[in-house]
């Protein structure tokens, strides 16, 4: 699995500023474990037999992220901000850092772009751009964000039973995207100060597990929905 609870608004925040966001949601697992019958086709290939069929399950995942601003001007960029994301399981877990830019308002829209790494037990580290977008209507800031990430080589993918030789890179690109709006929440000593709801979608799903599976027995996109609390200062 790859981390997918990105909360980002496209609103960064001032220098000196920062935002702590807590994440809660739901991933899919997919799976080998009951045998095929005449019913259920062959579709793990792991050691080429096809004994064995896929079968899915969610597994609850959480994340942690959090962002500094660190300038109120970069050249043409009216703000800049890091951001730190640590979320599992992703196999198991996974560490992101991002330095993120501010784009000029335009049309009551906020906008910001980002690039950054992550890193993870894997044979070697992802690499993403991500850019998003909000407008406030009311009080709830309503918001979208993209995400391409050339995928970190995904070790129970290329881990065979020849310990020996050395891992081959298995990279592969993915896009994800994500849709929420923010809430602000009353006021109150060590409480969350906002709620974000956000659904996600990633194309294309990279099965997590210990086995092989045909591309044709997953289904190419994922769905997952995340829930945010967050404080910010």
């Amino acid at each position: 699995m790859y981390s997918t609870q990105h909360f980002h608004t496209g609103v960064l925040m001032p220098e000196g500023h920062g935002e702590a966001t807590l994440g809660l949601g739901r991933q899919p697992r997919w799976d080998c474990s009951a045998p095929a019958d005449s019913l259920h086709p062959k579709a793990c290939n792991q050691d080429g037999s096809g004994s064995e069929k896929v079968s899915q399950s969610d597994v609850p995942q959480v994340s942690l992220d959090y962002r500094l601003g660190i300038s109120d001007h970069v050249g043409p960029f009216p703000g800049a901000e890091l951001q730190w994301h640590l979320e599992a399981p992703t196999n198991p877990v996974s560490l992101e850092f991002a330095l993120n830019l501010a784009m000029p308002v335009w049309g009551g829209m906020h906008h910001m772009l980002g690039a950054g790494w992550g890193i993870g037990a894997w044979a070697d580290n992802s690499l993403f751009l991500q850019y998003a977008a909000s407008r406030r209507i009311g009080l709830p800031l309503f918001f979208a964000n993209m995400r391409l990430t050339l995928l970190a080589t995904q070790m129970p993918r290329v881990l065979k039973d020849d310990f020996a030789r050395a891992l081959p890179s298995d990279r592969v690109l993915v896009l994800q995207s994500g849709f929420g709006a923010r809430f602000p929440l009353p006021h109150a000593p060590f409480a969350p100060n906002f709620l974000v709801p956000q659904f996600n979608v990633s194309y294309p799903q990279i099965p997590a597990g210990d086995r092989d599976f045909r591309r044709s027995d997953i289904p190419p996109l994922q769905w997952d929905m995340n829930l945010g609390l967050g404080w910010d200062w």
